[in-house]
């Protein structure tokens, strides 16, 4: 007899939620740093007294939303843009004026093998160099006397396997019979692309036990890096999608954290071909959870399941 795999997946997302429930924040002087992509907000992130001008873009508002529900558990602020110094130094300074002396920095990133990560480590003060794979050249770094953590990115974290679940299954009426294909941005450096697909395999695997696909696959687009790499990139996402469409429905879920990115750029690379689009990974509860994880790990608060 086989059983289907929604139970599992609706037992797993119960534990999920019970581990992984709100930390119960009660030291006083922490804060939150939210890194993230996308465009400046001029004066914040839009919640309370220090609220400034709204952002505009849904890349924004996804993680505005995040930070808005983090905020009503521990002050939180929102530096956008590519590791951005004067972002930064804004974010960390309405954290201070909110009385803020020890900071968790968040990078609300796919990823940690990438260089951005290790320039934001730089600015922070808490490495000497900038990334070894970065072009950037040089960066300010920032004045504060707050403490400063710094978490890894997503990574390979349950919770978002467990998005990643949910938005293959949602995208098909039969599991058993789908081909589910997840695709990330991916860095250009064919080193740390070793290390994104480790990651991401964790997340296949999760897929694989969870869901009862017919197969899933990962694969990175690289649509930022040399022509070379990424046309061949592009070109084994294609061919992937369309032998997996041979053998019957095919998902396409991607691992990216918002609409307003990439997105149009990866599905126009499968024009003509049958497949479905499932959704990214903003929003979803469990993006504000896995923030509060590795805050509260890094805090000293007692949040389970922290990588």
């Amino acid at each position: 007899m086989i059983r289907s795999p929604i139970p599992s997946v609706a037992r797993f997302a119960a534990l999920l939620i019970l581990l992984c429930s709100p930390v119960a924040w009660s030291a006083q002087g922490m804060g939150i740093l939210l890194l993230a992509h996308g465009s400046h907000a001029p004066g914040g992130h839009g919640h309370g007294d220090h609220a400034g001008h709204g952002p505009a873009n849904v890349w924004n508002a996804n993680v505005e939303q995040v930070a808005r529900s983090l905020d009503e558990r521990l002050p939180t602020e929102v530096a956008f843009g590519m590791a951005d110094p004067q972002a930064i130094q804004a974010a960390v300074e309405r954290l201070e004026r909110r009385g803020v002396r020890e900071i968790a920095a968040v990078p609300l990133f796919v990823s940690s093998h990438s260089p951005i990560i290790g320039n934001f480590r730089y600015i922070l003060g808490l490495q000497a160099e900038l990334a070894k794979t970065t072009r950037v050249r040089r960066l300010d770094r920032v004045a504060s006397s707050a403490r400063f953590h710094f978490a890894g990115a997503m990574d390979a974290h349950p919770l978002v396997s467990g998005i990643l679940l949910e938005r293959a299954l949602a995208a098909t009426d039969d599991a058993a019979a789908t081909s589910v294909v997840v695709i990330a941005h991916g860095p250009n450096d064919e080193g740390e692309n070793a290390l994104w697909l480790r990651d991401m395999e964790a997340h296949a695997r999760f897929l694989r036990e969870r869901g009862g696909f017919r197969r899933v696959d990962v694969l990175t687009h690289r649509n930022d890096a040399p022509p070379p790499v990424k046309d061949a990139a592009r070109e084994a996402f294609r061919r992937n999608v369309a032998e997996a469409g041979q053998g019957g429905p095919v998902v396409v879920v991607p691992l990216l954290l918002s609409a307003g990115g990439i997105e149009a750029e990866v599905e126009g690379d499968l024009a003509g071909l049958p497949y479905r689009f499932a959704r990214p990974l903003m929003p979803h509860p469990n993006i504000g959870r896995w923030v509060e994880t590795m805050a509260g790990s890094l805090l000293g608060q007692g949040s389970i399941g922290a990588e």
